[in-house]
């Protein structure tokens, strides 16, 4: 066990790493227990992806860093509007409740 406990109000390492673990735990369960979601994720990182590209490529200066960024924030966020999330609250609650049952907390103390 680490002799770290956390400083200023921040979680201890394992703390940390343990509540990472889940929550990427819970994501992978979300996309296996729900295909319209799986699939959403997979053409959002393709399109993110191709955004971020294009936007490097119109912008290939070094001082033109920020704006390829802000300009690829807005491309994706009109993305997301044009294609929206398949998973609902309902939806998520219901996979989250699901999940709770069946983890098991990895130990990283």
């Amino acid at each position: 066990m680490s002799n770290n406990p956390g400083k200023k109000g921040k979680p201890a390492p394992w703390v940390k790493s343990s509540q990472e673990h889940r929550s990427q735990a819970l994501e992978e369960y979300k996309r296996a227990n729900h295909p319209a979601y799986d699939e959403w994720c997979r053409r959002r990182t393709e399109a993110s992806i191709q955004i971020r590209k294009e936007e490097e490529a119109a912008r290939p200066e070094i001082w033109q860093i920020s704006a390829a960024i802000k300009a690829g924030a807005k491309r994706l966020k009109a993305w997301d509007d044009a294609n929206p999330n398949p998973l609902t609250w309902e939806d998520s609650t219901r996979l989250k409740e699901e999940f709770d049952k069946i983890y098991i907390p990895k130990d990283f103390s």
